[in-house]
């Protein structure tokens, strides 16, 4: 599997039929692309990216990522698209009219129009978690309108705010696969009540909540996945009490835990039969600051093993935010490439790695 990274092919990858425990593995010496293993028909591959939002409000007023104008997926569709399943944080709440002057204060208010979420769908994303922070920013206007815009867009919903047990089981089928889903948040700006409510669960309750609906989830559905927004914003590393958290999650039947917040890449990790990527960065902001312009696709394939679904392949393409003519993630290849796929063997050097 090592041989000479290649021109716009900066992946980091370790294809296998059924991935075995084999310990800490050596990721240095696994860093470098292979080509792709041949998919079984009944194989499975879910993608997943980082943040991603549309624009905000600034003190002279909305400051957008006009993606209706420029597609701002063009340069990374064609990875996105291999996918069965892809996924992507929407750090951003949905309105078709958005307010040319934020009625709540500029710090940290997102906004995007339902034409600019039209280009996720054109670049082959398929489900978007709205259990984020950033889903109250526009108010009770933003949690009524955003889950009918993003259905609209041939997008799924995953952790919207509802009334009634916001912590809960989705379903999703594709392929023959059923998957379970479970997205949460442990931060939010903002507690609308009586309103709808966030899948939103204190970070130390997390097992407490979360673990049971997976021990369910597990006994009819094929894969079981947490998507969690968690940690701490601009660390490189998950705490101790979240790698402790991921571990137990797993422990209890989830095949996968993908993290967001933290705005930069951190470890991702080989734990047992699943995965856990603590964080993916952004995807799309409105940041093209070094470190925090990183982001990438993890690509995950599973396999049944006769009647148990197991891991298969697991590939993650680093990407880097450009800023013109909007910002917009491109594949980061060359020395780029070469950076971020150096940045993420550090990150996870002390963990065994699905690679």
């Amino acid at each position: 599997l090592v041989g000479p990274p290649r021109h716009g092919d900066n992946r980091v990858m370790r294809p296998g039929r059924c991935m075995r425990w084999v310990g800490a593995l050596a990721l240095a010496a696994l860093a470098v692309v292979s080509a792709a293993p041949a998919r079984a028909d009944d194989a499975l591959t879910l993608a997943f990216v980082g943040d991603v939002m549309f624009g905000r409000y600034v003190p002279g007023g909305l400051a957008p990522i006009a993606a209706e104008r420029h597609d701002p997926f063009a340069a990374v569709a064609e990875v996105v698209g291999a996918a069965d399943l892809a996924f992507a944080n929407l750090e951003t709440p949905v309105l078709a009219t958005p307010d040319p002057v934020s009625r709540w204060g500029t710090r940290m208010r997102f906004v995007a129009t339902p034409a600019r979420i039209a280009s996720l769908a054109a670049a082959g994303f398929d489900v978007v978690s709205l259990a984020n922070n950033h889903h109250y920013d526009q108010r009770a206007r933003g949690v009524a309108e955003t889950p009918g815009h993003v259905a609209a867009a041939g997008l799924t919903a995953i952790g919207a705010a509802r009334r009634r047990a916001p912590v809960r089981v989705e379903t999703l089928e594709r392929a023959g696969w059923r998957l379970a889903v479970v997205a949460v948040t442990t931060v939010r700006n903002g507690d609308p009540r009586p309103g709808p409510q966030l899948p939103h669960v204190e970070q130390h309750r997390l097992v407490k909540q979360v673990a049971p609906l997976v021990r369910r989830a597990r006994a009819d559905h094929d894969l079981v996945l947490v998507v969690v927004h968690w940690g701490r914003e601009y660390a490189d590393a998950p705490s101790a009490a979240q790698v402790a958290i991921a571990h137990r999650l797993i422990d209890a039947g989830a095949d996968a835990l993908i993290g967001s917040h933290p705005h930069e890449v951190q470890a991702i990790e080989r734990y047992r039969s699943g995965v856990i990527a603590y964080s993916l960065g952004n995807f799309l902001f409105d940041n093209a600051r070094p470190v925090q312009r990183d982001g990438g696709v993890l690509a995950l394939t599973f396999a049944r093993r006769g009647a148990a679904p197991c891991l298969a392949a697991a590939r993650f393409t680093p990407t880097v935010i450009a800023p013109g003519p909007v910002f917009h993630p491109e594949l980061a290849v060359d020395a780029q490439g070469d950076a971020g796929r150096a940045r993420l063997i550090a990150l996870s050097a002390d963990r065994a790695t699905p690679w």
